[in-house]
């Protein structure tokens, strides 16, 4: 099969499986705060450390800023709210230091975000980032950051720890359809509750009430805490 007919997670996979000094877990799904769940695309073990990925493809054009917790994605004429994987990713690491750390050694963690761009698709994200993150668009790109890190880190995992993580994972994440059936559930929720906000007029970033307004180039719904908040969205 040739590989444009391969999905970008296959893609990344057989990449990935050519080096024999890494370990890669696919769908990981582990305990979240408040008895919910967080589910990780991707962790790839090395001796520089646990590298966590989101993985996202896209069609059009996606804006945004790095620390911000929505950006805009564009497709066609339509513009939509897009929460950032960025963020998104932080929260996966947050739970994942939680969930290893009845480990007896002391684990790095690295945040990628891999943006796969379709054909004529455009990502324009300007930094800042949070420490320790990279955004890729490519997984050509991938391979370079992580040697980069690789070479940069002074304390590296033995191949006797890096075996003990992928272990613990396998025997300690949360299996079962049941589990992934309500981790779904979740997300569905969370993101119908984000367009309950707009509905209602209020900001889905910091709550605060929406208000009109015109520019040149159309109608938006502006967050009424401008500029502490910035937050905008077409009408």
């Amino acid at each position: 099969m040739a590989n444009e007919q391969l999905t970008p997670e296959m893609q990344l996979t057989m990449l990935l499986a050519q080096y024999q000094d890494l370990k890669i877990i696919r769908d990981i799904l582990i305990p979240a705060e408040e008895g919910k769940t967080m589910h990780i695309d991707f962790l790839i073990l090395t001796r520089a450390g646990i590298f966590v990925c989101e993985m996202k493809t896209f069609r059009g054009i996606i804006q945004g800023e790095g620390m911000k917790k929505y950006w805009k994605h564009y497709t066609g004429d339509r513009e939509i709210d897009y929460y950032s994987p960025v963020l998104q990713n932080l929260y996966h690491l947050k739970y994942l230091r939680d969930f290893l750390a009845p480990l007896p050694f002391q684990i790095y963690y690295h945040s990628i975000v891999i943006m796969y761009r379709y054909t004529g698709a455009r990502l324009e994200i300007t930094p800042p980032y949070p420490p320790r993150t990279n955004i890729v668009t490519s997984l050509q790109t991938l391979q370079k950051v992580m040697q980069d890190v690789a070479e940069q880190q002074q304390k590296l995992l033995t191949d006797g720890e890096i075996d003990y993580i992928f272990d613990f994972i396998g025997q300690n994440q949360i299996r079962g359809n049941i589990a992934r059936v309500e981790h779904e559930q979740q997300s569905i929720q969370y993101k119908n509750s984000a367009r309950m906000a707009l509905l209602h007029q209020i900001c889905p970033e910091c709550h605060a009430k929406l208000k009109a307004y015109s520019t040149p180039q159309g109608n938006f719904w502006v967050c009424s805490n401008y500029p502490k908040c910035a937050y905008r969205h077409k009408m």
